[in-house]
C-alpha cells in the first residue's frame, strides 16, 4: 500500500513537472516547502525593433570605419581622465575600494561621450541588463551566468534581436532549466575557475518567494573550459553574469583569454570579503589595458554589491558590429 502511494505521488509530480506552467498559471510547480516557483502567462509580442533589426547588412568582412577609431580614442581619454584619479586613491586599499565604489564613481556614468553609445536596457524582475544592439546581422550570442529563477530580460531580448543564441548556466536545476529552456540552452553547473565541488551561494527553487540565498556544495566548471570546450564560442556578444561571489574566481580571465563585446556584471564583496582584492587587481589592469570602459554603475545591496557594464572599446570586431555606421 505504501509503495503504490508513493508511485502515485511520483507519477502525479511528473504530471505536475509536465503539464502545470501549459495549462493552469495557478498550480505551484516543484514544491519543497509550498512556496515554489510559480509560473506565469507571459505575451510574447515582438518588439517592434526586431523587424528593422532583422534587415540589417551582413557583418560578414565587416571593415572597421576610421571614425569609430577615433571616436574610441575620445571615450578612452575622456573616461580614463575622470576614473584614473578616483581609482588611484584606493590603490593598496581593496576593501575601501569595494565599500565606495559606487558613491565615489558613479559621476564618470554621465560623461557626453558615453551619449553616443546607445545603450538599451533590459529589464527583470529584480535589475537592469544593459545592452548595445548590433549595426549589423550575424548569430549573436548571449551567455547567462546565474539564471536566478528569472529570465525575463533574455525573452525580452530574444523578442527584439533576431538570430541570437542564448547559453545560460545555474547549478540550481529547476525552475531554471524550464525556464531558460523556452528560447535557450541551459547547463546545470555553476562557472568557477577550478573544476570540482564547490561551495557557492544559491537561491533553491523553495527559497523563490523568500529570495533566500543559502551556501550549498554544487558541481562547478571553469569559465574557459566551458566556454571554449564546451560552447566552442570564439566570440561572445554579450554576458550576463549575476553568480553572487563566484565571479572573483575568473575575473582575471577577461583581459587576455576571452573574447567578449559587452558584459553586465554583479559584484558580491560583501559575500566575499576576502575576494575584495580579486576586484581590485581586476579594475587596475582594466585601466591600464583600456580594452574596457564601464558605466551603469548601481547599488543593489548595501555597500559592497553592485552591477557594472563593461564595452568592449578595444577589439576591432566588437567595435565594427556594434559602432560602424551604416
Amino acid at each position: 500500500m505504501k509503495l503504490y502511494m508513493v508511485s502515485s505521488c511520483i507519477v502525479f509530480g511528473f504530471v505536475l513537472y509536465t503539464f502545470a506552467p501549459r495549462f493552469h498559471t495557478k498550480i505551484v510547480w516543484d514544491t519543497l516547502d509550498g512556496e515554489g516557483y510559480q509560473f506565469k502567462e507571459t505575451t510574447h509580442k515582438l518588439d517592434p525593433r526586431f523587424n528593422q533589426l532583422a534587415m540589417l547588412p551582413a557583418c560578414n568582412n565587416l571593415k572597421l570605419q576610421k571614425n569609430v577609431l577615433s571616436m574610441m580614442r575620445v571615450v578612452k581619454k575622456e573616461f580614463l581622465a575622470c576614473i584614473k584619479p578616483i581609482v588611484a586613491q584606493w590603490k593598496g586599499r581593496p576593501n575601501e575600494m569595494n565599500l565606495e565604489w559606487v558613491e565615489k564613481t558613479v559621476v564618470c556614468d554621465n560623461l557626453q561621450v558615453f551619449k553616443n553609445f546607445e545603450v538599451e536596457q533590459f529589464n527583470n524582475q529584480h535589475e537592469t541588463k544593459w545592452t548595445i544592439l548590433p549595426k549589423c546581422k550575424e548569430e549573436n550570442i548571449l551567455v547567462t551566468l546565474g539564471v536566478g529563477h528569472d529570465t525575463i530580460a533574455e525573452e525580452l531580448l530574444s523578442r527584439t534581436l533576431p538570430n541570437t543564441t542564448f547559453y545560460g548556466a545555474d547549478p540550481i536545476y529547476e525552475p531554471n532549466r524550464q525556464l531558460y529552456s523556452a528560447f535557450g540552452k541551459f547547463f546545470p553547473f555553476a562557472i568557477g575557475k577550478e573544476p570540482g565541488f564547490t561551495k557557492f551561494r544559491v537561491l533553491p527553487n523553495q527559497n523563490q518567494k523568500t529570495r533566500e540565498y543559502v551556501y550549498q556544495d554544487v558541481t562547478t566548471i571553469p569559465f574557459l573550459y566551458f566556454l571554449h570546450d564546451i560552447l566552442k564560442l570564439k566570440k561572445i556578444d554579450f554576458a550576463w553574469i549575476d553568480i553572487e561571489g563566484g565571479e572573483f574566481e575568473f575575473l582575471d580571465k577577461f583581459h587576455r583569454d576571452v573574447q567578449i563585446c559587452q558584459f553586465n556584471i554583479e559584484i558580491h564583496s560583501k559575500f566575499a570579503p576576502t575576494q575584495a582584492q580579486a576586484f581590485h587587481d581586476f579594475i587596475f589592469r582594466v585601466l591600464k589595458e583600456q580594452k574596457y570602459v564601464f558605466m551603469k554603475t548601481m547599488l543593489t545591496d548595501a555597500a559592497g554589491v553592485h552591477r557594472m557594464f563593461f564595452v568592449n572599446v578595444q577589439d576591432e570586431e566588437c567595435l565594427a558590429k556594434y559602432f560602424n555606421d551604416f
